[in-house]
């Protein structure tokens, strides 16, 4: 079955640049929503548009509130001036918004309409089929470590060490992702992607360059994607060609 396969990596990092290549190594598209002041080592200008030159860019506010606690007034000029200034830097239009750790209401929503945005996506997991609202568009899975709650690349959170299985595993289950399948973060891709490969019409991976590298994450990512890469099934789109 054909399926729509695409990507999206949240915040900005420079680490995006590493990112970036691995998914030119392996043929496929990603659409990176920038935050114009959140990260310490935030994209530099230059970097932004080469990226751009690439792949797609999309807005993630100017600061990355949780858009859930601000006013009405504070979600339009985070909203509509992320777009403002992505557009001037990259001199067209950027039709595609994030919403900051997935975090969102009606008003936020309406903001990103208002804005001029195409479409919106939030941070919601286990979606294999298109969203009928393109302003609440979902993802499928998270580049995350699995099963256990990990503080860096060799420290666990012993307090919440299932923590990632306990928060992950009900949206992938109820899509059939069996439970031997989560022993690693490699294991749970195959088995999701399968799955959408198999019965769905879309299969959605997101992520932040800097967590891939907070928890030595870039081998298993790398195997991950030259497993979904290069198949005459799959259309490889940006989260705009998607909608």
């Amino acid at each position: 079955m054909s399926i729509l396969v695409t990507t999206s990596w949240d915040d900005g990092d420079v680490l995006d640049e590493k990112l970036a290549a691995l998914l030119d190594t392996h043929g496929l598209k990603g659409t990176f929503y920038i935050a114009q002041n959140y990260r310490p080592m935030r994209l530099s200008d230059d970097s932004i548009r080469m990226i751009g030159s690439r792949h797609e860019i999309g807005a993630h506010t100017l600061t990355h509130p949780d858009l859930r606690k601000i006013s009405n007034e504070e979600k339009i000029r985070e909203i509509a001036g992320s777009k403002e200034w992505l557009e001037k830097l990259l001199q067209r239009e950027v039709p595609m918004f994030c919403y900051p750790s997935g975090h969102l209401d009606l008003e936020a929503e309406a903001a990103a309409r208002q804005a001029g945005f195409r479409g919106a996506r939030t941070t919601q997991l286990g979606e294999i089929k298109i969203a009928e609202n393109p302003f609440q568009m979902p993802t499928t899975l998270q580049v995350y470590p699995m099963p256990f709650r990990k503080k860096n690349k060799t420290q666990y959170v012993w307090r919440d060490l299932l923590g990632p299985l306990r928060e992950r595993a009900p949206a992938l289950r109820a899509l059939g992702v069996s439970l031997p399948s989560f022993r690693s973060w490699e294991a749970l891709a195959r088995a999701t992607f399968d799955i959408a490969h198999e019965r769905g019409e879309v299969f959605h991976l997101w992520g932040h360059s800097w967590e891939i590298e907070r928890y030595d994450m870039w081998n298993e990512l790398d195997q991950f994607l030259a497993y979904i890469a290069h198949r005459t099934d799959c259309r490889y789109v940006t989260n705009f060609e998607l909608i």
